[in-house]
């Protein structure tokens, strides 16, 4: 173990989930830990803001790992943002569908859903009720966040394969199938249109059983406060274990010596040295602006270069008050914006618009109010178009988000009129935004969606590009990303920096702590 006079330092660009995540192992195991984040506030897409006395949640909608006693849990419980003081809301249904009049819901309760389909389209019985059985199959199956796969031994890999043994079946029953495929095989458009809305078409066919089961399981909610304050959580506990961050601080460069990482260097001008260097920024920006593209793994720089095969999408969002106490919606319902899409004239825009209320959360409004926001799906090539209005012409850019805005306004009214004449715009956000804030690429919050044209390459490593002690801990190290993915990424970070200081990863943990010692070996995981 690291001795206290000569603690290794770990330098962390981004302070994203992956980024605290990693920043706060590496406090346990007695790293000297800085972070840098370009922005202004921690937490990366995960993040909330204040509207005119409104609160505005940008992340959260149901997260893994808040089921107490699997691998993702402890993560969560270690970092913060889970506890037992920590209250989790699961929202009941996870989502509504709505096509020409007609509604279905995916319940917590598999057995309610399926009767519903079945009343629904009784025509569709057989491919129904196979779905389910696989959503009920998989519910158990565990996130796999104990170790990364290269630190993994034998007898992890059998617990592994036996821990996911309905997974696995479930993956060869639909192989060389994607969402799509799957869709094809009901005959009712309500039934097809449910799973779309839950997983993009491109995606993968097991997506659906895989996520819904996860859901149905329990493990799947918000931590009450959402998102910012999780991320304020976690930044506690970072500060309490001796961690220090600055905002606000760009890096510009990673520096090497060979295949030696030396440190870092600010947009400000000044050198940071490092003995590790963790990137839990997007690794667009890692690579081709702090390094040199050819830095990047050939089978991650081939995901990037393959978008046909590794999809990404966009979304433009906007937020409402709402001058009525009273939640109509519901929680999450999806609604056909095809109208919009025509008004707006625009290719890249989806047919689908995400209406979603916060009243579980009654300190995100003023008394006797809500809040109400919206997302309508848009293709990859939204960005190009929102980007280039923003760099050149930002009047029209902002008049083009009021006027897509005020078109979801006028959709929400008419579908649910307790609300018309109560609504008032309180901010918008495209891709563009994601971009500015993020320096996420081509404005995705998110990773790639791995499709069924996608080349057979294993994920990507997150070391042994160029630099020995350069670590990647991002989500889009598994795609499709999203909080769990980018938890464990910054944890596994961590134990691969152990295994690169040779038998630390092996051996007990030690940290002085209320004036004794506490032995963590791999911290208890």
């Amino acid at each position: 173990m690291n001795e206290l006079t000569e603690r290794k330092r770990v330098v962390i660009i981004g302070g994203g989930v992956a980024g605290l995540t990693a920043g706060i192992y590496a406090c346990w195991a007695n790293f000297d830990v800085t972070l840098y984040e370009k922005y202004s506030t921690l937490g990366g897409a995960c993040s909330g803001w204040d509207r005119e006395g409104y609160h505005i949640d940008n992340c959260i909608r149901w997260m893994r790992g808040t089921k107490p006693g699997s691998e993702l849990y402890k993560i969560w419980e270690t970092v913060g943002a889970l506890g037992d003081d920590i209250e989790v809301f699961r929202p009941d249904p996870l989502l509504t569908s709505e096509l020409d009049g007609e509604r279905a819901s995916l319940w917590l309760d598999p057995d309610r859903t399926e009767r519903e389909l079945l009343a629904l389209s009784p025509e569709d019985a057989a491919p129904i009720r196979e779905l389910m059985q696989w959503c009920r199959a998989v519910k158990n199956d565990p996130y796999p966040a104990d170790h990364p796969p290269e630190l993994t031994n034998m007898a992890g890999y059998r617990k592994i394969k036996s821990d996911l043994k309905a997974t696995n079946k479930l993956c060869k029953h639909y192989r060389g199938q994607d969402i799509l495929d799957l869709m094809l095989t009901f005959k009712h458009p309500l039934i097809r249109q449910l799973i779309a809305d839950l997983c993009p078409p491109e995606a993968l066919a097991q997506s659906f059983a895989m996520t819904y089961g996860a859901y149905i399981s329990g493990d799947g909610g918000v931590p009450r406060g959402g998102s910012r304050a999780m991320i304020d959580r976690m930044r506690q506990r970072f500060e309490k274990l001796g961690g220090r961050y600055f905002l606000n601080t760009p890096v510009e460069e990673i520096i090497h010596e060979g295949e030696l990482g030396t440190g870092v260097v600010l947009e400000s001008g000044g050198f940071v040295p490092a003995d590790f260097i963790v990137a839990a920024c997007d690794p667009a920006v890692t690579f081709g602006r702090m390094l040199d593209l050819l830095d990047m793994h050939p089978v991650m720089r081939g995901m990037y270069e393959e978008p046909e095969s590794y999809l990404i999408y966009g979304m433009f969002q906007a937020a409402f008050a709402v001058d009525c106490a009273e939640d109509v919606v519901g929680g999450t319902v999806v609604l056909d914006c095809s109208d919009i899409r025509d008004e707006m004239d625009e290719i890249w825009m989806g047919s689908r618009m995400t209406v979603r209320t916060f009243s579980h959360e009654p300190d995100f409004a003023p008394e006797g109010k809500q809040i109400l926001q919206i997302s309508i799906d848009l293709t990859e090539d939204a960005y190009d178009d929102w980007k280039a209005l923003l760099q050149d012409e930002p009047e029209k850019y902002k008049e083009k988000k009021e006027t897509l805005a005020k078109a979801a306004m006028g959709l929400v009214e008419e579908r649910f009129p307790e609300y018309r004449g109560k609504l008032t715009l309180l901010d918008t956000w495209t891709p563009a935004s994601y971009q500015k804030r993020l320096a996420s690429y081509r404005g995705w919050p998110k990773a790639f969606t791995v499709s069924k044209k996608s080349i057979r390459n294993p994920y990507p490593p997150a070391i042994g590009f160029t630099i020995d002690n350069l670590i990647v801990a991002s989500q889009w190290l598994s795609p499709p990303g999203g909080l769990a993915a980018a938890a464990s990424q910054g944890k596994f970070a961590i134990l691969r920096v152990l295994n690169q200081e040779g038998a630390m990863a092996r051996k007990s943990v030690q940290r002085e702590k209320d004036g004794g010692k506490k032995s963590l070996l791999l911290w208890g995981h």
